[in-house]
């Protein structure tokens, strides 16, 4: 089993696609935990506030697996693709941590250190 620790944010009808995103990673994740939610201002661009947020769980996944399935998640919640890539979200989903079941991490997103809205709610879960 892999460990992966997502992260999620959204600026348009925020409470309600962060809902349906943990309700579709539940699906697809066992033994998962959630921080608590994060308002954070938009970067990059004018725009509503975010909520982001940052999921744990496991699964037999591969990267490329549970990554294609995220992107299913965020075009249910009706992600624009089109869209320029500082702009607002209805759902945006990222792997940010894969750690395998010897605790090694396999892959470490640069977002961690660059972003508050994805390090803050991570140390949540890492405490």
């Amino acid at each position: 089993m892999m460990t992966y620790f997502l992260s999620l944010g959204s600026n348009i009808n925020a409470k309600e696609n962060l809902d349906f995103a943990q309700s579709e990673l539940n699906k697809i994740l066992i033994n998962t935990k959630s921080s608590s939610i994060h308002k954070t201002k938009a970067e990059g661009f004018e725009g509503d506030d975010f909520l982001n947020s940052i999921i744990c769980g496991e699964t037999k996944d591969s990267f490329d697996e549970l990554n294609n399935k995220l992107k299913s998640i965020e075009d249910a919640a009706g992600r624009n693709r089109s869209a320029p890539k500082f702009s607002a979200r209805t759902l945006d989903i990222d792997i940010v941590l894969q750690i395998d079941e010897d605790e090694e991490i396999l892959f470490e997103s640069d977002e961690i250190e660059k972003y508050t809205f994805v390090s803050e709610p991570l140390k949540e879960l890492l405490k």
